[in-house]
């Protein structure tokens, strides 16, 4: 059982954890996280399970978590920005926990738009919905599962090949509390900063990229791409260096 005082004990936020839901099971975090925000909640509100049996990741894919052993949280963010920069969210989210896990003695890698590598295995992933009025978005849920104590036995067998976790790589086991208070406590000065900050973003998320002037492949549409990843574009997008030429790639996905 997680355990919210805990994670208040450790934070250092003024908005990001102020208000816990804890729930032993819930289908979808992010999903209670919007039933919140329609009740009321306030800003950086978080909703967490130590059961999710229906969570999802990109494109409408089952995110697979064990009960007891990951960590799958929500964040409800109320903030003012516009439409077109909704791509830098999951970046930003994916640097804070590199940030915090460094804390950890964990060293991850980042893989665009939204995983989180650790041994060129899946560690998590990020999921962002965003609700827009006009051209600017107004609210924000970030989705984030970790695999954290789990042993590579205990994984979904379907991603025993291609997941790890951080009781995998260094045969301890976590508080889960202080790793999430932690990647609140990072989290919330760049979001706060956000969108003033985007070169600080970029610099920090190129420099944690395991693909970075790599070739990558990826699907526009049905057709199967491939292309040199050169970096960040100004709306969090990727530019891919497709047979000479600079190309932005916005809402794909790399292989």
């Amino acid at each position: 059982m997680l355990f919210a005082n805990l994670v208040q004990a450790n934070l250092k936020t003024k908005r990001l954890g102020q208000q816990i839901e804890y729930y032993t099971r819930l289908s979808s975090t992010n999903k209670e996280a919007w039933d919140l925000n329609n009740n009321g909640a306030q800003s950086g509100a978080i909703v967490i399970t130590d059961n999710q049996y229906k969570g999802k990741g990109r494109n409408n894919r089952d995110w697979l978590s064990t009960p007891n052993k990951s960590l799958t949280f929500s964040i409800l963010i109320n903030k003012t920005i516009p439409a077109e920069l909704i791509a830098w969210i999951p970046l930003i989210s994916s640097i804070s926990i590199k940030k915090a896990l460094s804390n950890f003695n964990i060293n991850i890698v980042l893989k665009w738009p939204n995983d989180l590598i650790l041994d060129n295995k899946k560690l998590g992933g990020i999921l962002c919905e965003s609700k827009i009025i006009g051209n600017s978005l107004k609210k924000i849920v970030i989705g984030i599962g970790l695999n954290i104590n789990e042993s590579i036995k205990e994984l979904n067998q379907s991603i025993q090949n291609s997941a790890t976790s951080l009781y995998s790589k260094s045969g301890e086991l976590y508080q889960r509390e202080r790793i999430l208070a932690e990647i609140l406590n990072q989290m919330e000065p760049i979001i706060d900063e956000f969108p003033k900050n985007i070169d600080f973003v970029r610099n920090n998320w190129e420099s944690s990229c395991c693909h970075i002037n790599k070739e990558i492949e990826f699907y526009q549409g049905s057709k199967k791409m491939k292309g040199e990843f050169k970096g960040l574009g100004e709306t969090g997008s990727a530019i891919l260096n497709i047979d000479g030429s600079d190309i932005e790639v916005i809402n794909q996905e790399i292989i």
